[in-house]
């Protein structure tokens, strides 16, 4: 009998395909987990993450109104480009509500006005009359189909006004975003109106009276951002039922 021989097996590994293998496998282990994970927490649409620009940068407010020379101590510069003695401040004939007529009114149609009178941004969200309040950009974005109260106290009006709004008179508005002292115009909005640090910025905005805009458009709304240091007015939004039918029914 021959003695038994030691069977030696000689395996040749060729590196390079066993690192392919290797790389391959790693891919679609992270790819599963990275799938699982993403199913069991959906990214959301309101996800910062998600929806805001990468390299999002501040805007730095712009146009400024040229404000004359101050007329001396105890005034305040407004958006509108106005002096005013800072005891003249909230001041108004708001809390008023009769009006000359109700005219040019319907039932559940939406009223809206601008103060005619400054106010800091901490104190817009009280300065408008009873059934009003203070208007977010979005109700009153759209002002052919809203009702101007002209006739109310308050209310701003122009030469040319009419039964409608100025233009070219700057109020503060809520913005539909969160608390912010951003500068981009429509986020800041002075630590939701209660600022009134230079720092802090909140957006004022205007109907425009410089409508044509190449290639011939319209467009309504111009908008700026202020510190929140600035005064100005208000614009506010009701509708019928809060509006007129208390008084009617006096």
């Amino acid at each position: 009998m021959e003695p038994n021989k030691d069977k030696v097996i000689e395996v040749n590994i060729d590196f390079k395909i066993l690192g392919v293998v290797i790389l391959i496998a790693t891919v679609l282990i992270f790819s599963f987990f990275s799938v699982r994970a993403q199913s069991e927490n959906p990214p959301s649409t309101n996800d910062p993450q998600v929806n805001l620009p990468a390299k999002s940068q501040e805007q730095l407010p712009l146009d400024y109104p040229d404000l004359s020379i101050s007329p001396g101590e105890g005034y305040m510069p407004t958006t509108n480009g106005e002096w005013i003695l800072i005891e003249s401040l909230g001041k108004t004939e708001s809390g008023n509500l009769e009006r000359s007529s109700l005219t040019a009114t319907g039932a559940g149609s939406k009223h809206f006005y601008v103060t005619s009178t400054a106010y800091y941004p901490d104190q817009a969200l009280t300065a408008c009359s009873a059934g009003y309040h203070m208007a977010s950009l979005w109700e009153i974005l759209d002002v052919s189909n809203l009702t101007y109260d002209f006739n109310h106290p308050a209310a701003n009006v122009k030469s040319d006004s009419g039964f409608g709004p100025p233009s070219f008179w700057n109020g503060w508005v809520r913005t539909g975003y969160d608390s912010s002292a951003s500068s981009t115009t429509g986020t800041g909005n002075c630590n939701n109106w209660t600022s009134r640090l230079d720092t802090a910025y909140g957006v004022s905005v205007r109907l425009s009276n410089s409508w044509e805009v190449a290639p011939g458009d319209i467009y309504t709304w111009d908008t700026t951002s202020f510190p929140c240091n600035y005064t100005g007015p208000v614009w506010c939004a009701g509708d019928f039922h809060q509006v007129y039918l208390p008084l009617i029914r006096k």
